[in-house]
């Protein structure tokens, strides 16, 4: 079992659906850990017997508002392009499940191939003044947006994961992780890599993640990246 804190900031961009077939685009973030998060909660575990390991990951972050820049195209009297700033909000809920086999041990260097499903819960609102001129010349006016949608995203992934020791007796080592996915989204990936200490107990390994996801279409999510250091502690039992 391994509670850990990652301080990941957060960016990326938004689509949301307008009434009259519109389309709204709103950059999010990046989120600053320390002023937006309302709150968090993280926790992975793994089962290894053998060559074979089981794993899972959860992770829960709500983000409040942050400042945004907004496009929109196609809403009702919204006829052409209009640009406009507002605030969007973000919560999202992570949960990967995977599974893994040791392709490589040797003396210092132990590699696993990886496969599993990763799910993300998104859900995001968007608060925004935009200004348009109606059907060409004339007019202009501010219309307000508001809006909430939520987004539900599964995508497979396969990749590999390990360690390196750095010391003969093991103690001191660089664990490395590294996926590729697709499924709901068009391409997600994630990688990890920092440094470790093995105590009879367990391990703490300082390390930096970075988890991205891209989309397409109507689709809310078209981009989103988590990326910042992580800090676990590992009990084994």
């Amino acid at each position: 079992m391994t509670p850990y804190i990652w301080l990941p900031s957060v960016d990326g961009s938004l689509r949301f659906s307008l009434p009259g077939n519109g389309e709204a685009d709103a950059s999010t973030g990046p989120y600053n850990y320390w002023q937006n998060l309302r709150f968090a909660a993280m926790l992975q575990g793994e089962a290894r017997k053998g060559n074979w390991s089981i794993f899972a990951d959860a992770i829960f972050l709500d983000f409040g508002s942050h400042s945004t820049s907004v496009q929109t195209k196609g809403s009702g009297v919204l006829q052409r392009q209009s640009e406009g700033s507002g605030e969007t909000s973000f919560k999202g809920g992570l949960v990967q499940l995977g599974g893994g086999y040791t392709i490589v041990q040797l003396s210092r260097v132990t590699l696993d191939a990886v496969t599993g499903i990763r799910y993300l819960a998104v859900r995001s609102s968007l608060d925004a003044s935009l200004h348009a001129t109606i059907g060409g010349p004339g007019p202009n006016f501010n219309p307000e947006i508001h809006v909430s949608q939520n987004a539900d995203i599964y995508d497979g992934f396969a990749g590999v994961r390990g360690r390196v020791s750095l010391t003969d007796d093991g103690r001191w080592y660089v664990p490395f992780y590294l996926d590729l996915g697709t499924g709901t989204s068009d391409f997600t990936w994630q990688a990890m890599s920092g440094i470790a200490y093995a105590m009879k107990w367990g391990d703490v390994t300082l390390s930096y993640r970075y988890l991205a996801f891209y989309g397409s279409g109507d689709q809310l999510v078209q981009s989103l990246r988590f990326k910042g250091p992580a800090l676990s502690v590992t009990f084994r039992f």
